[in-house]
């Protein structure tokens, strides 16, 4: 029996880019309805934002947007540390490591109290976790889909149904409805946190978790399933 890293089976598969995509637009909205209306996943605008404020001399404001920045690089890290170890010691757990981490942070978020110290920090701790999933969670269905932001699918969506009208192709056309998918599930996601959040505020994050552990789930069947047919 050959071994077989499960990234290559279930945390590729277009299952587990939905639930990862939701829970990349879920978080978004629980940042921005529930921690102090920001968007912790991406770090552009915290970038934007620290070059202002530097430029401004208001290097104490510098600092609300630099933990972030430097929790995200952590989490790139991190994930990459996990894969290197798992990988390392040749064991098929390094995607669904990075799952159950960030699985970890949002029930430590949950019970984090609402006031602005501990947004800040369940903001730093949205952008860790987000960080390791971007890293991990690259390539789905034969294609580079992000799950924690919009701008890139959008991109590639366009770009293919421009290909598959130019050039009559189905191939094109079948992944530009992928990507619009794609961002009907983050769109969705973000719906989904709003109207959760209304109601259970810092606990809604452990909404999300559930999704997450549900692609460990899925990852695992889909690579036990892959074990007994090589068997």
């Amino acid at each position: 029996m050959t071994f077989m890293n499960p990234d290559q089976r279930g945390s590729r598969t277009f299952v587990t880019a939905v639930l990862l995509t939701l829970t990349g637009g879920y978080l978004d909205a629980y940042t921005y309805f529930v921690r102090g209306k920001v968007f912790a996943n991406a770090q552009t605008g915290n970038i934007i934002k620290l070059g202002i404020f530097a430029a401004q001399g208001d290097f104490h404001r510098c600092l609300d947007f630099l933990f972030p920045i430097l929790a995200f690089c952590l989490g790139v890290m991190c994930s990459l540390a996990i894969e290197e170890y798992f990988e390392g010691h040749k064991k098929p757990y390094s995607r669904r490591g990075v799952l159950l981490v960030e699985i970890l942070c949002m029930i430590v978020i949950a019970f984090l109290p609402n006031t602005e110290f501990f947004d800040v920090l369940s903001n730093i701790l949205v952008s860790f976790l987000c960080a390791m999933q971007m890293q991990t969670f690259q390539i789905f269905h034969k294609k580079v889909i992000a799950t924690t932001v919009g701008t890139g699918n959008l991109r590639k969506g366009v770009e293919s149904l421009y290909r598959s009208i130019r050039k009559k192709d189905p191939a094109s056309l079948k992944a530009a409805g992928e990507f619009f998918f794609i961002l009907l599930m983050f769109v969705s996601g973000v719906i989904l946190g709003t109207l959760v959040s209304e109601v259970l505020s810092i606990r809604a994050i452990l909404v999300p978790a559930c999704m997450l552990l549900a692609a460990v789930l899925h990852i695992t069947t889909v690579y036990r399933r892959f074990l007994r047919e090589q068997a």
